[in-house]
């Protein structure tokens, strides 16, 4: 069983280290290209910022002065 365990550890180890790669400098512009972002669109995502920061009554907006009633 410990075998087993052992093996199993092994390859997970294995499979994990070659998901690790390095990005050479000229391979870097692709991962800079906007279709690569997870906010794509800057108006979406202020909006969805500024919603978010109002309606969390707890934490308040995102970098601004108030408290999470909306009135800043």
């Amino acid at each position: 069983m410990k075998r087993v365990l052992f093996i199993l550890l092994l390859v997970a180890t294995a499979a994990a280290a070659t998901g690790c790669a390095n990005v050479q400098p000229w391979e870097k512009e692709f991962l800079a290209s906007p279709a690569m972002r997870f906010d794509s669109d800057k108006e979406e995502t202020a909006v969805r910022e500024h919603f978010l920061g109002t309606r969390e009554g707890a934490s308040g907006g995102f970098g601004v002065s108030g408290g999470g009633c909306g009135c800043n």
